[in-house]
């Protein structure tokens, strides 16, 4: 079922990192997942500060006190009205989390701030339901237990050698720290870049319903308390056409041997396709553990998603089958429970805070072409690539040039559109992404050049960021 949580800032005392923004994010779709609903929601939270959240409680509850939490449900006692004709989410409430609060109840509880923001998250999410600690001792037992049992299973568990702050990660004793580096692998357009970004809970690779959307390798990173998943979300395996393609497809197959374990992602399907029985022939070859994970469960037959599970079953003895819904989250929960058995006792290669080791040019640049292949026909959109030339930041605006390169100049005149009507769109979706990323202003500055069969020069594949590896 998916769910949609806005996240919005409206602090500055704390710093919001793009992990904490992505933990709240992911601890509210599993409060949510708990509950068993039957309708897809959606929620707004929002970071203040104890200034911020002492007004709203004077304005709303006529209390002059600076809270930790607030929460505005839409409905009364939980009893959710929602009109079946529409397709979007029902509005379910909003959540307000003093950030600032949050961080000193962290500190005098001694545990992270990652525990306490999910905690309230939580807490909210089950106020918003309809269940209220103040009045009723069941829904208050109900509340403290549903926590705990959602924060446990997300590696947030309570007085842990592992448990401390974003900030104090150096801290924890390399002998705690656990990691694991995972390749998800798999066909073209089966889901991949959506299921990494489901799993890690914000936007890390670029998502459409066209093939071949990832180009390279993608780094996704997930901390738990002492654990630290590694994801490398890879090109989808293919017969290459091009130089592009060969370099797609080698990224894709490097992927696999350096792996601790494999994700492979299929569709429910009644055959096993030969680009999933070669990455099985690898698997075998390098005596690799995998999970296997049967995506778009939201769209599959059931009686064809069982021949799926026999038939790869068969074929090869995965750690686990999780059937799953990138795009609704169904299951995406139970996949990192079984990923815990691959780790090992080794330090952490990036900080708890990271969730890509992608540069915010890279993110952008990303973004920009993820909206040009929403936007454009089929054949275009894998003839473009796209370099920021400039990119500057300052206190409250990030200032973008990028340039959109292209192989024909008819696609040049496509791409931009009649009075430039396609390029303004995508750069105002784009726009809109790399926001939410930055959490500033952007002003998007796009220009279209024409470079010629650029798919198959290595010196503009080079250029163009296309490098082959040692």
């Amino acid at each position: 079922m998916k769910h949609k949580i806005y996240t919005g800032n409206k602090q500055n005392k704390v710093e919001l990192t793009p992990s904490l923004r992505a933990l709240a994010k992911k601890v509210i779709i599993a409060a949510l997942d708990d509950a068993e609903l039957e309708i897809p929601v959606e929620i707004s939270l929002t970071f203040t500060d104890n200034e911020g959240i002492r007004e709203l409680n004077k304005e709303y509850r006529n209390k002059d006190v600076p809270t930790d939490v607030l929460s505005f449900p839409m409905f009364e006692n939980g009893e959710i009205e929602y009109d079946d004709e529409s397709d979007e989410p029902c509005a379910l409430g909003d959540i307000v989390i003093s950030l600032e609060k949050a961080k000193s109840q962290a500190e005098e509880y001694g545990h992270s701030i990652d525990r306490e923001v999910g905690f309230l998250c939580v807490h909210s999410v089950l106020h918003l339901l309809g269940y209220d600690h103040e009045t009723s001792k069941d829904d208050e037992e109900y509340m403290n237990e549903t926590c705990e049992y959602i924060l446990d299973s997300l590696g947030l568990k309570r007085n842990t050698a592992s448990e401390k702050t974003s900030d104090e990660a150096e801290k924890i004793d390399e002998k705690d720290m656990k990691t694991a580096f995972i390749s998800i692998v798999g066909r073209p357009n089966v889901g991949k870049s959506t299921l990494l970004n489901a799993i890690i809970g914000e936007k890390v690779a670029a998502v459409s319903k066209k093939p071949q959307t990832t180009r390279g390798k993608i780094t996704g990173i997930l901390t738990l308390g002492n654990e630290q998943y590694v994801f490398i979300d890879t090109p989808g395996l293919h017969k290459p056409k091009n130089k592009l393609g060969e370099y797609m497809v080698n990224a894709a197959k490097s992927s696999v041997p350096d792996a601790d374990a494999i994700v492979l992602v299929v569709e429910a399907t009644e055959n096993i396709t030969p680009a999933d029985k070669e990455i099985i022939e690898n698997l075998k070859k390098f005596r690799l553990p995998a999970v296997l994970v049967i995506n778009k469960t939201d769209v599959s037959k059931k009686d064809r998603l069982l021949i799926t599970i026999d038939k790869y079953s068969k074929m090869f003895d995965f750690k686990a089958v999780i059937p799953a819904s990138a795009l609704t989250g169904e299951n995406v929960n139970e996949i990192i429970p079984e990923l815990r058995q691959f780790l090992k006792d080794e330090k952490w290669f990036f900080p708890s805070d990271m969730i890509t080791d992608q540069t915010a040019r890279q993110m952008a640049s990303e973004i920009i072409r993820e909206k040009l292949l929403r936007l454009l026909d089929d054949e275009i959109p894998h003839g473009t690539a796209v370099t920021i030339e400039d990119y500057v930041e300052k206190p409250n605006i990030v200032e973008i040039r990028a340039e959109i390169y292209c192989e024909k100049e008819a696609h040049k005149k496509i791409i931009i559109g009649k009075n430039g009507a396609t390029l303004k769109k995508a750069a105002t979706y784009a726009r809109e992404d790399i926001e939410k990323i930055t959490g500033k202003k952007v002003y998007l500055n796009l220009w279209v050049k024409v470079k010629e069969n650029w798919r198959d020069s290595e010196l503009n594949l080079s250029r163009l960021g296309f490098k082959k590896e040692d």
